[in-house]
């Protein structure tokens, strides 16, 4: 699974990134981003795309509402096309999610070692996601993601099982097109992605909470 992650912004650059115009607000550097908490993401409505910050953690339009004992924040590639909460998201309500880094933790005596996985050239990447949208009986409405995962490449093996899926950029006009709806084309951009453009070391333990955010959480660390 994928249950923190880096967006460093500002917001103009992932503009870009989307070639998405206009006067975008700046976005405050965020080095350790939770479930639950806002997360900018790219969609396209009504042949336009956008920016906007979603909740991370899915809520289906047809759901009673949020319960914080279901927090749908990964979506499995393998069942995605197949599960209640997700299916229709992944027909027509796909998003793209960037980010500079995510994290991961591998077991080892005595707890779990953090590490931050990230392009080796620093630049961002993008997750594949997932949005929907709930009406709360007020009118008042909810706007949610997911992230898609699939199985960890030879990288992130050693670590965890599962990584988030990135996508390459000759992919991000076919997953926004909500019109796209060929599902088993859309299951094969679902792929881990290559090892060779990404690196991981360890971080501190500090980043297991989410009250901590700040640049030193990147930095490397020898655990010995």
């Amino acid at each position: 699974m994928c249950g923190r992650f880096v967006q460093l912004g500002p917001v103009a650059v992932y503009a870009a990134m989307f070639d998405i115009e206009g006067r975008h607000d700046a976005l405050a550097c965020r080095y350790n981003v939770a479930p639950t908490q806002s997360v900018m993401a790219c969609r396209e409505q009504n042949g336009r795309r956008e920016l906007q910050p979603l909740r991370w953690g899915l809520v289906p339009q047809w759901s009673k509402g949020p319960d914080s004992r279901y927090r749908m924040i990964n979506a499995r590639a393998e069942t995605v096309h197949q599960q209640p909460a997700y299916r229709g998201p992944f027909r027509s309500r796909r998003c793209l999610i960037p980010a500079e880094a995510f994290y991961e933790w591998r077991p080892v005596p005595g707890g779990k070692q953090p590490y931050a996985i990230r392009m080796k050239s620093r630049a961002p990447f993008v997750f594949a996601g997932l949005w929907d949208s709930w009406a709360a009986p007020d009118g008042a409405q909810l706007e949610t993601c997911a992230l898609i995962v699939t199985d960890a490449n030879a990288l992130l093996r050693p670590i965890h099982d599962r990584m988030p899926v990135i996508l390459a950029p000759e992919l991000w006009d076919r997953w926004l097109d909500s019109g796209f709806r060929d599902i088993e084309a859309l299951r094969g951009m679902l792929a881990p992605y290559d090892e060779a453009e990404m690196e991981a070391f360890q971080i501190s333990r500090r980043v297991n909470s989410p009250a901590n955010d700040g640049a030193e959480l990147l930095e490397p660390v020898d655990v010995g």
